[in-house]
């Protein structure tokens, strides 16, 4: 933008830049003739008002809390993940004892006041017949298990508590037990069921056996568990009912199992 002003009787163009120029000289003249010393940087823009000019102080930068750089790891290949699975289903083995052994105390102890098998027991069976047993895990720890052995005669005896006969054909469960935090959750009859599948795969199994107290007749039965009378094994005050499951009965089902 240009403006037209007069200098000594003279019209000449001036362009607002060299306007401004002139002005800036003239006062930073008259300020240095007051102040009586040559300033070396004006503190006022001769373009913008004093309120524009004012200057943030200097940050500290000294006192801020740096984060440290975080190490590189290497990428964990997709095939190599190293977690538990959520649900698994194995053998047990003596390393096993105590946390089978804690389950079955707590769960029957509460109930009838005795264990089906005491923890040298668990272990003497976990190492002579750990193929009879069954252990159910959730995140590598063990919610529920069963226990077996075999057995070489039509009904159980006392003997049959604590031995385990290589060559016979009757599998004896001795306790099915699940952890009281999972009870109530129908886990003890898929335990079961899954068990009963896994004997139809061996070949020397016949039938299984099992006593129980009168209040569980009921669930061994849905099992498909079928009465056998009264046992003839007493502890203490209890009572027994002895049951069994046809295994030999199911041939079509084991050829067709994949065993």
């Amino acid at each position: 933008m240009l403006e037209r002003e007069d200098d000594g009787g003279i019209k000449k163009t001036v362009t607002w830049k060299q306007r401004s120029a002139r002005v800036y000289v003239a006062t930073r003249a008259t300020y240095e003739a007051q102040c009586g010393s040559v300033i070396t940087q004006y503190p006022l823009s001769p373009l913008r008002g004093a309120e524009s000019q004012k200057q943030e102080p200097p940050r500290k930068t000294a006192g801020l809390p740096f984060l440290k750089p975080l190490p590189m790891r290497s990428p964990v290949p997709q095939g190599r993940r190293h977690t538990l699975p959520a649900s698994e289903f194995r053998s047990l083995s003596p390393e096993d004892a105590i946390s089978v052994f804690e389950i079955e105390r707590e769960a029957f102890i509460s109930v009838s006041g005795e264990c089906p098998l005491h923890l040298d027991e668990v272990r003497h069976f976990l190492t002579l017949c750990p193929e009879l047993s069954l252990g159910w895990f959730e995140e590598g720890r063990l919610v529920a298990f069963i226990i077996g052995s075999l057995w070489d005669q039509e009904r159980l005896t006392t003997d049959a508590l604590t031995l385990h006969k290589p060559h016979g054909t009757t599998v004896h469960i001795h306790v099915l037990a699940v952890h009281r935090t999972f009870r109530q959750q129908g886990k003890g009859s898929i335990l079961m069921w899954r068990y009963l599948q896994y004997l139809r795969c061996l070949p020397y199994v016949r039938r299984a056996v099992l006593m129980c107290e009168d209040f569980l007749v009921p669930f061994y039965q849905k099992s498909g568990f079928k009465m056998l009378g009264p046992s003839n094994i007493t502890v203490g005050p209890l009572n027994f009912t002895e049951m069994f499951y046809p295994v030999r009965g199911h041939a079509f089902m084991r050829r067709n199992s994949g065993c």
